[in-house]
């Protein structure tokens, strides 16, 4: 009996402590889930972290690499450009000093020498309307040769082959007012022989150098008496 008696206790202590065993083991795996859930977060958080500074130092190199493309490339026009302008400037830099442009403003200052101030452009007009080609004609090549030079340089200037800060140090304000007070009134001249337009030379060099336009060329010639020079 009492042998029977231990038995039933015995078994009655196991069936009261399963439900406990059950308990602290549903216990262990929803720990064990939560940190398995917190190891894969966390694992995800990592990744990401990482995904991100690979991201950031990728898009850093891309930016850096762009920046300095942009840089170099910048660079390169630049000096290519002024490369242009300076072979531009030292082609008629040399076509200017060649002797027969030398010549051509001899010839001009000689004729203005011989017959004055007041009367060169008259007496170029005269001998033009007579065809005294013998009188005048090394005159009319010089006056072409010059003109077309300074004709050049203009449409050098105009289509930005040659900035405007090279031709202010050459040719410079003060060949430009020689040009025009020695050249414009021959060319005028000639143009009231055979008609047309004004050659477009003159107004653009007037423009480039800030020049008035009743100084220093139109006021050169008489063409009869009218006008004097001021300077």
């Amino acid at each position: 009996m009492r042998v029977g008696s231990m038995d039933s206790l015995d078994l009655d202590s196991s069936m009261e402590t399963i439900p406990e065993i059950v308990g602290d083991t549903d216990k262990g795996r929803r720990a064990k889930k939560k940190k398995r859930g917190y190891a894969l977060l966390s694992k995800i958080h990592h990744n990401v972290r990482d995904a991100l500074t690979e991201t950031n130092i990728t898009l850093a190199v891309s930016i850096l690499t762009l920046l300095s493309t942009v840089v170099l490339q910048t660079w390169y026009t630049v000096v290519t450009q002024n490369m242009h302008y300076v072979s531009t400037f030292d082609s008629i830099y040399n076509e200017y000093s060649v002797p027969e442009m030398l010549n051509a403003f001899d010839t001009v200052e000689d004729f203005i020498a011989n017959h004055g101030r007041e009367r060169f452009a008259d007496e170029f007009m005269e001998h033009k309307k007579a065809r005294n080609r013998d009188k005048i004609s090394h005159v009319d090549h010089a006056r072409r040769r010059v003109v077309h030079w300074y004709a050049k340089v203009c449409l050098f200037w105009k289509k930005g082959l040659i900035p405007l800060h090279f031709l202010k140090s050459f040719p410079g304000k003060g060949r430009a007012a020689y040009f025009l007070r020695n050249f414009e009134p021959l060319e005028e001249s000639n143009r009231m022989i055979y008609g047309g337009t004004p050659n477009e030379a003159f107004s653009c060099i007037r423009r480039m150098f800030d020049i008035p336009e009743d100084m220093p060329g139109k006021c050169s010639y008489n063409f009869g008496g009218a006008g004097k020079c001021p300077i």
